[in-house]
């Protein structure tokens, strides 16, 4: 599902709290773990990064700032104020999705979409780091919101551009021993094949289905993360 959608982790995040991991290890383990996944999304979508690679460099600059201070300030600044600041920016985009009348054009994005994703991507970096739970999710949508792109192109910029990300908070957790690393080799296989054929699959699927779906995710995770988070 997490590979398709995202969300993964409302099933991932449980388990591993159930065997008695930690709270931040098994958030951190969590994420790491997405790099198996985008690896194997982009195996699938890498002719839409390099058609988009100025795109994905600006994409990846907020999203990177965004994990370099989720992870520096992940034991000293409370989740509930990311939660909270994640949960107002999805509704407002929500919003924006089907309430605005201009529709974004991928081929001519204006600077005021640049100015809303860079904010979006930055917010998300923090939040991945701090919970993380419907992070895909709420990337997904936000692309195809944002800038009108179509699901597989979302799936492949999403994938490229929180690389770097992943890879920093996992150096950085890694050092402070918050790794579950048996768990995470394990992980990063299945997630990569994960990734790979769930891509292949979803490009039979129409974007309008995908959207909806995307949609309804985004709308129950807001729904957990401020009744039952």
């Amino acid at each position: 599902m997490g590979a398709l959608v995202g969300g993964g982790s409302i099933v991932t995040l449980p388990v591993m709290l159930f065997i008695g991991a930690p709270l931040q290890a098994a958030i951190a383990t969590d994420n790491a773990a997405s790099l198996g996944t985008e690896a194997g999304i982009l195996t699938e979508t890498w002719q839409k990064v390099m058609a988009n690679k100025r795109l994905v460099v600006i994409m990846m600059i907020p999203s990177l700032l965004g994990g370099i201070v989720g992870t520096r300030f992940l034991l000293t600044i409370s989740a509930t104020i990311i939660k909270y600041l994640m949960v107002a920016a999805v509704v407002l985009l929500l919003a924006y999705t089907y309430f605005s009348k201009s529709k974004p054009n991928p081929s001519h994005i204006t600077k005021s979409h640049y100015v809303l994703l860079i904010i979006f991507l930055f917010l998300s970096g923090l939040y991945v780091n701090f919970i993380g739970l419907g992070a895909g999710t709420f990337a997904r949508i936000g692309l195809m919101s944002v800038l009108g792109m179509s699901f597989i192109q979302s799936q492949g910029l999403k994938s490229a551009s929180t690389m770097p990300t992943l890879m920093y908070s996992l150096i950085v957790t890694g050092i402070a021993g918050l790794i579950l690393w048996p768990y995470l080799l394990t992980k990063w296989c299945a997630n990569f094949i994960a990734g790979k054929y769930a891509t292949r699959f979803v490009k039979k699927i129409p974007d309008v289905y995908l959207k909806a779906v995307l949609t309804i995710l985004s709308i129950a995770f807001v729904i957990y993360l401020l009744f039952f988070y």
